[in-house]
């Protein structure tokens, strides 16, 4: 079973300009989308998508809780939040006409010591070798990085696999507790490191590998956008994977969300027990397809194989 821990869900709404944005006057909507986000609903979203299955665990609270686990129930995506007081987020995106966009993300309700307690105790009724765990978003409002962390090594202690996907903050906190699998994008990878951001497969190849060689990290996804991204498996050799350039032309500037379908097919490929360039080949072909999609619609398994064709694949 994969179980997808979203700590921080989130109402996502993508609104598309008809027209250059008015500052301090009057805009237009040409087009809106609503969906079930945060990173681990997206995860489950994803994953969905792909024809697996997950169930969702972590906090939701008030009217946009209960219309995030309607839409999950509508998707046919198992659940099982912890309930708390207060307002579960909204998230809007801005897409202007030229393409930017501007994201006003709320933090969320506060998550009190019981709050988290509950969670735990509901947490064990998931904890099996035979499961895979995805532990995905930021530290929720209310919650301590400790609390985190235990998370973190009751999961690991239970022998579940765990995949990570957070801020680069956190992924560096969790490293000694041997996750076995981080997925940063570029921003978190710099944030993790120290090291400027970059978008060149070699200079992120350089940074991750001391992770992989000092045992930290058994396997990484470094992402680095239209770049496509960086694997490394252990002691295996490296791939570099990017999609074609005919399929990176079909991006859509509305979409958000493609490093979360990244990481449900990274989940999804883990279950199916894919080899590891499968595993990673499948990765880039569903982040680049879902980035041809509006708003945080996910891409389909179809979607995700006609971009896996024509992947580039280096060994490194």
């Amino acid at each position: 079973m994969i179980v997808v821990i979203s700590l921080n869900p989130a109402i996502d709404r993508t609104l598309v300009l008809g027209s250059a944005m008015e500052y301090e006057g009057v805009n237009y909507v040409k087009e809106s989308y609503t969906a079930a986000g945060g990173r681990g609903v997206n995860i489950a979203r994803a994953i969905h998508s792909l024809g697996g299955r997950c169930n969702v665990l972590g906090f939701c609270a008030g009217n946009n809780g209960r219309t995030l686990k309607d839409t999950l129930t509508s998707l046919a995506i198992g659940h099982d939040f912890t309930e708390i007081v207060g307002e579960t987020r909204v998230n809007t995106q801005v897409v202007d006409t030229d393409g930017s966009q501007t994201h006003f993300n709320e933090n969320g309700p506060e998550v009190t010591d019981a709050d988290y307690l509950r969670f735990l105790e509901k947490l064990k009724l998931y904890l099996s070798p035979e499961n895979l765990i995805v532990l995905a978003g930021r530290i929720p409002p209310g919650m301590k990085e400790k609390q985190y962390l235990r998370i973190v090594r009751t999961i690991k202690k239970s022998g579940a696999k765990l995949l990570i996907d957070s801020d680069g903050d956190t992924l560096k906190k969790v490293l000694p507790y041997k996750p076995d699998f981080i997925k940063p994008n570029s921003r978190e990878l710099a944030a993790m490191t120290g090291q400027p951001r970059t978008f060149d497969p070699e200079k992120t190849l350089e940074s991750i590998k001391p992770m992989i060689e000092g045992d930290e990290a058994t396997n990484i996804c470094a992402s680095i956008g239209s770049k496509g991204a960086v694997f490394a498996f252990g002691q295996e050799v490296p791939l570099y994977i990017v999609a074609s350039e005919e399929d990176l032309a079909r991006h859509n500037a509305s979409a958000v969300g493609n490093g979360d379908a990244m990481l449900g097919a990274i989940a999804h490929a883990f279950e199916q027990n894919m080899s590891h360039e499968e595993m990673a080949k499948f990765a880039v072909a569903m982040g680049t397809a879902t980035a041809a999609l509006p708003g945080t619609e996910m891409a389909t398994m179809k979607d995700a194989y006609y971009v896996y064709e024509n992947l580039k694949v280096y060994t490194m």
